[in-house]
């Protein structure tokens, strides 16, 4: 806040600042986003909290007891990072095959869940846009489409960064647009200080609240995709009727927050090089596909029911998984990827989504997250249904901000699934409520990927990211109970 009036007062003598031509620099992503804090102490801990967990509950079924311990040990990785994320994501299916709850066969099962597909093509779709520079025609554009206005700048950036997350991993999303933002800011006045806390500020929370809009866009949505998709229909236009109004009134308080936080002197950049940049790089034949292959994607994965009807196909492109693999072929088949490309995407976040899915699936198969969630609707009694969704979704909003938000999503999901079934409420409410919370996961650089990276640019100091972090998320929060309460169950 002290910055804004220095700003302003340096701008008295003058109504317009001149942007520098951009010098366009890759940003290298760290080898650890954060420190993990792997020890044996913190292993024998988590260790130990497994066997009281099976020895606290001897009066329960032997299967109740063994998955409990798993569920246990599980979060306890998650939570003290023994290891990695995703090898915590890889050990569940392990561990529940030696206790023996599963067959081999069923717990790699989720693995090839549908919805590790659908990842696959937002991941690959994301490469396909770095690879062919599509990342700096979007800068290009950003700038012109502001017409020098640092409010309006910062509005697009945040939309741009949101609209990416609804059909990649916000993680994928934050890597596409990272690079562009910090070029983009190093071309600016150095005067605006408050501009570069308040783009990269606002390119980090508008990650996480995109990743609320589509099926596509975070790991709790497809965790939540999956669970449900066992027992109701489900799927992608379900999630986005109440992810897409939730994560668009989201988006607009983040703007409005930010705007009040980090108030923007009253000048006009001088985009004038900047345009002269634009002019001399059009788009080429190679981009112009990429754009085609992608916007044929969302098509497909928003009309392909009705498509399929229309030509008489059997069931195919109504699935968003088919969707997502032909996007990932169609790249390949105009040659605008190969495998050497493939080197480049994150694909350990298949382990942690299917290990968090089969947590999820021995949590209601063993009988444990019917066990818990009789315990929170017995407060029934004497507690509405919507304080219930209410104490669900902050625990949800909490628990992702200090441990994964996929991590919170498999521990929260399936006891969410079970609260809403003792309840007689719709399922779709609760685990709508408890996903969309876990993915308000930007208060703290540890919730998810997106947010780390933008901290580890050492340009965001962490008091300021947790301030604004909290001041956004509340809101936020108070939207997603909203919309799932009020709009009834599709």
């Amino acid at each position: 806040m002290g910055n804004s009036g220095s700003e302003g007062n340096a701008r008295k003598d003058a109504e317009c600042l001149s942007c520098k031509p951009i010098d366009w620099t890759s940003y290298e992503t760290p080898r650890k986003l954060h420190k993990f804090l792997y020890s044996r102490r913190n292993l024998l801990l988590a260790i130990t909290f497994a066997i009281v967990a099976y020895l606290a509950t001897y009066s329960q079924p032997e299967i109740m007891r063994r998955t409990i311990a798993t569920f246990v040990f599980a979060a306890g990785c998650w939570t003290l990072e023994v290891f990695p994320l995703p090898i915590t994501g890889l050990m569940i299916p392990v561990v529940l095959t030696l206790l023996g709850v599963f067959s081999p066969k069923d717990a790699f099962a989720p693995f090839s869940n549908s919805i590790v597909f659908l990842m696959i093509g937002g991941l690959v779709l994301g490469q396909s846009i770095v690879k062919h520079g599509l990342d700096k025609w979007i800068g290009y554009n950003l700038l012109t489409y502001s017409k020098g206005s640092i409010d309006r700048l910062v509005m697009l950036v945040m939309f741009v960064s949101a609209f990416l997350s609804w059909w990649m991993s916000n993680t994928v999303a934050i890597a596409v647009v990272l690079p562009v933002i910090l070029s983009i800011l190093k071309a600016m006045p150095e005067e605006l200080v408050n501009l570069r806390m308040k783009v990269l500020l606002g390119v980090s929370i508008s990650a996480s609240i995109g990743g609320m809009a589509m099926l596509t866009g975070s790991t709790p949505a497809m965790i939540a995709a999956a669970l449900l998709g066992e027992s109701i229909p489900f799927g992608f236009l379900q999630w986005a009727y109440y992810g897409l109004p939730v994560s668009l009134l989201s988006l607009a308080i983040a703007f409005l927050v930010l705007k009040w936080k980090y108030p923007s002197p009253k000048i006009t950049l001088n985009l004038d090089a900047i345009q002269e940049q634009k002019q001399a790089e059009r788009l080429t034949n190679s981009q112009k596909r990429v754009i085609l292959v992608f916007s044929g994607t969302i098509v497909l994965w928003f009309m392909g029911s009705q498509i399929e009807v229309w030509l008489g196909l059997p069931t195919s492109v109504s699935s968003a998984a088919i969707v997502s693999i032909l996007a990932v072929l169609t790249l390949f088949g105009f040659n605008l990827l190969d495998l050497k490309d493939l080197q480049q995407i994150q694909w350990e976040l298949i382990f942690l989504v299917g290990g968090g899915i089969l947590l999820g699936e021995a949590m209601m198969v063993s009988g444990a997250a019917g066990a818990i969630s009789n315990t929170i609707a017995s407060l029934h009694g004497s507690t509405s249904v919507i304080l219930i969704l209410l104490i669900l979704s902050v625990f949800s909003l909490v628990m992702t901000n200090f441990i994964s938000n996929s991590a919170t999503a498999a521990i929260l999901i399936p006891i969410a699934i079970d609260v809403a079934s003792a309840l007689g409420m719709s399922q779709i409410r609760f685990v709508m409520a408890v996903a969309l919370s876990a993915t308000i996961a930007f208060i703290t650089p540890v919730g998810v990927p997106s947010t780390a990276l933008v901290y580890s640019t050492g340009k965001v100091p962490k008091d300021k990211l947790i301030k604004t972090g909290i001041l956004i998320a509340i809101p936020a929060l108070l939207v997603a109970l909203l919309v799932v309460w009020i709009l009834p169950p599709p």
